[in-house]
C-alpha cells in the first residue's frame, strides 16, 4: 500500500504510476481535508474583501449533501392528511 501524503517526505505518484511500480492500493489520507481547508480560506478572504465566492447552485449543494435522498424517504413516509 502506498501512502500518499501532501507535502510529506515521498512523493505523490497519480495511481497510474503506482499500479505501474507494483502497488495495488493507494490512500491520499489527507487530500481532501487539504482541499477543504484551502477552500475555506479563500471563500473567508472573498467574503472579507465582500466579494462573491465561488460556490454550488442551491441545487448542486442539495444533491451533494443528499437532500433528493432525504426528500424521497420523507414522501414515504408521510401520512394522508
Amino acid at each position: 500500500m502506498a501512502n500518499m501524503i501532501e507535502a510529506g517526505k515521498t512523493p505523490v505518484l497519480p495511481p497510474a504510476e503506482l499500479e505501474a511500480i507494483g502497488y495495488k492500493i493507494a490512500v491520499y489520507p489527507l487530500t481532501l481535508l487539504n482541499v477543504s481547508i484551502r477552500a475555506m480560506r479563500e471563500a473567508l478572504e472573498c467574503i472579507r474583501r465582500g466579494e462573491p465566492a465561488n460556490v454550488l447552485g442551491f441545487e448542486d449543494l442539495k444533491a451533494a449533501v443528499g437532500f433528493p435522498e432525504y426528500y424521497a424517504e420523507e414522501a414515504r413516509y408521510k401520512l394522508p392528511q
